[in-house]
């Protein structure tokens, strides 16, 4: 952090001063609506509180140990929330690789891109420092590379890029547990937002500042009660500072509202709204002198409103087992740049799920671009080394257009921690249904796995085969208008996880197409990562201390990331990037210093995108239980 410290306090002031003016309005309408639930569900409570307070009159003080000791005893007392959809099991093993919210804390990642990035063969798109675009390219599959679903609903990209979502623009202190589902060509992203499961209230603050004004504030507050009545609030407010360039400042105020009743776990009503503004600067370089603007500005809001009823029969529901029914209904619009766009779904799922076996379907409506997406799929465990699952996909685009097409998987789980995989995707998509130009295409994707796991060593090695595809490129980087459609193409991908002490862990993963590299992603790409983790538990034996050190180098070859717009292969240079965490953790307070490009290279994600050397942030968290 730069500057004295009174100036450091003084720029905190003021930059808290600005975030809370902005949301005075949205804070203080927000609770005004919940005041009725929690009115209700304070009731008894408060005839407790006035009796004690008359009571008070009689006696010098109230018993505050008694009292606390109380509220302490909610910490213990779990309530019904709603069951995670859209990811019911069994599934195969080496399919899915799942983050909870342990793993998002402390999992070296400002950014959901920067989890996605921890995803053999995932290669970002980074448009520069916290805040710019993180497009993922899989399987050079460009645009159609991933799919994301928020809670359940499929979230649709909107406004200036229609064609692929950013994940930069997540807040990832609103999500509480991220499953990514791989295939070949394709990973499917599935978000969860927070689900408070306690009687005691949790509440969380976070503070971050680093180099040139970089800051962020985070806020949140969840509270359950007894009757089933719960609600959830939280603020993020992101400012991103130009560095190395021009201009390239981004900032971002993301609001996360939630009000639920679950009163059991047979039936649950929730309602939620997620309002994100990003401001994006134009991204302009120096040119020989000259400022050339390399990257759009755009200011806009998007708002994502959801409410949800799930109904659930059998006497396991609270497991998860049983029929269950989710109903939706959403509303996204996109308001900036220009442009005024709503979409609008409506649709919901049918599960019934026993311990071995799972059937399902979901259908939805949405009114832009896509009116029909309809979903079977199963999953059956007869035995226990074997898994099976299948997903049948049949969606009707505007222009009479259809996508239909099977992601099928099996796998063996067998003893010692051996596992075989394979998986495949057959069938026709349309990589880009907003463009109502664009056909559809066929799709022959295979991908077979093998891994092994123990305590101290494993290993994941895969064999792709992907099809011909044409994908579209992204509206974040005007320069590359398109791709070379990519033929059909093999990939190699490898990981590796080492342990030689219990808090030493070693790991890396590798991925390389062979032939002819698809535009988009480069070849012979690696990520490797030392990590120390410890709890000093000789000097600290609660475990009320944690302790993490890591230090990752992200690596590629030269390749072709794309085509100008003279139709002409533009070249990615081969490059290096290092990337350090120090992370202490005492009992709820955590501490942590997160620096990037500890090599100060001009090399680039993206040609002409520079990302700052030695970037680095500062910040503190700290929750709360009761």
């Amino acid at each position: 952090m730069n500057g004295r410290p009174g100036a450091v306090i003084l720029s905190i002031a003021k930059d808290l001063s600005a975030w809370f003016h902005r949301l005075r309005f949205t804070f203080v309408l927000v609770p005004l609506m919940l005041i009725p639930l929690v009115v209700l569900a304070q009731i008894p409570q408060e005839e407790e509180d006035s009796a004690a307070i008359q009571d008070s009159l009689y006696r010098d003080s109230l018993n505050t140990t008694a009292r606390f000791l109380k509220e302490q005893q909610q910490v213990n007392v779990r309530v019904p929330t709603f069951p995670l959809v859209g990811v019911e099991g069994p599934r195969p093993a080496l399919t899915r690789i799942v983050f909870n919210r342990d793993s998002i804390e402390w999992g070296h990642a400002a950014t959901v891109g920067d989890l996605l990035l921890q995803v053999p063969g995932v290669y970002l798109w980074r448009g520069g420092y916290i805040g710019r675009p993180e497009l993922v390219d899989y399987h050079g599959r460009g645009n159609a590379s991933a799919e994301y679903y928020l809670d359940g609903m499929p979230y649709v990209s909107m406004g200036v890029d229609s064609l692929a979502v950013d994940p930069a623009l997540f807040s990832i202190s609103f999500l509480d547990r991220i499953e990514v589902e791989r295939g070949p060509g394709q990973i499917k992203v599935y978000l969860f937002t927070r689900r408070h499961d306690r009687l005691a209230p949790r509440s969380r603050i976070a503070i971050a500042r680093g180099d040139a004004n970089f800051a962020r504030y985070e806020a949140s507050l969840e509270r359950r009660f007894a009757s089933g009545i719960g609600f959830g609030l939280g603020a993020d407010y992101l400012s991103s500072p130009t560095v190395a360039v021009r201009s390239s400042n981004y900032s971002n105020t993301q609001l996360w509202a939630q009000g639920s009743y679950i009163p059991s776990p047979h039936f649950g009503l929730q309602y939620q709204l997620i309002r994100s503004a990003p401001n994006r600067r134009p991204f302009v370089i120096s040119d020989a002198g000259v400022d050339d603007t390399i990257g759009p500005r755009y200011k806009v809001t998007r708002t994502d409103a959801q409410i949800r009823l799930s109904l659930s029969g059998g006497s396991r529901a609270a497991e998860g087992l049983g029929t269950r029914a989710d109903l939706f209904y959403s509303r996204s619009a996109w308001d900036g740049a220009g442009l005024d766009q709503q979409d609008n779904q409506i649709g919901g799922y049918l599960t019934v799920r026993t311990p071995t076996f799972t059937l399902g379907g979901s259908a939805f409506h949405r009114t832009r671009w896509t009116p029909l997406d309809t979903r079977g799929n199963i999953g059956w465990n007869p035995i226990p080394p074997f898994t099976m699952s299948a997903e049948l996909v049949h969606q009707r685009h505007f222009g009479g257009r259809n996508s239909d097409y099977a992601d099928l998987a099996a796998g063996l789980q067998l003893a010692r921690g051996l596992a075989i995989t394979g998986t495949a995707r057959l069938g026709k998509l349309v990589a880009a249904p907003a463009i109502l130009t664009d056909s559809t295409q066929d799709v022959r994707d295979f991908q077979g796995a093998l891994a092994w796991s123990r305590a101290r060593l494993g290993f994941q090695v895969s064999y792709a085969r992907t099809s011909e595809f044409t994908p579209f490129a992204y509206a974040d980087f005007p320069r590359i208008i398109g791709f070379a459609t990519a033929p059909e193409t093999e990939w190699i991908t490898a990981s590796v996880r080492l342990a030689p002490l219990q808090w030493i862990t070693l790991e890396s993963w590798y991925s390389d197409p062979r032939g002819t590299t698809p535009d988009g992603v480069p070849p012979t790409h690696s990520l490797s990562a030392a990590t120390i983790r410890s709890k000093f538990l000789r000097q600290f034996p609660s475990g009320i201390f944690d302790l993490k050190l890591r230090l990752s180098v992200e690596s590629w070859g030269r390749g072709t990331i794309g085509l100008d717009s003279l139709g002409t292969s533009v070249t990615l240079k081969g490059a290096t990037f290092f990337r350090s965490l120090i992370q202490i953790q005492l009992d709820r307070f955590t501490i942590y210093w997160d620096r990037g490009n500890l090599s100060a290279t001009k090399l680039t994600y993206v040609p002409g995108f520079r990302i700052p050397g030695y970037g680095s942030n500062f910040g503190v968290r700290w929750e709360f239980l009761n």
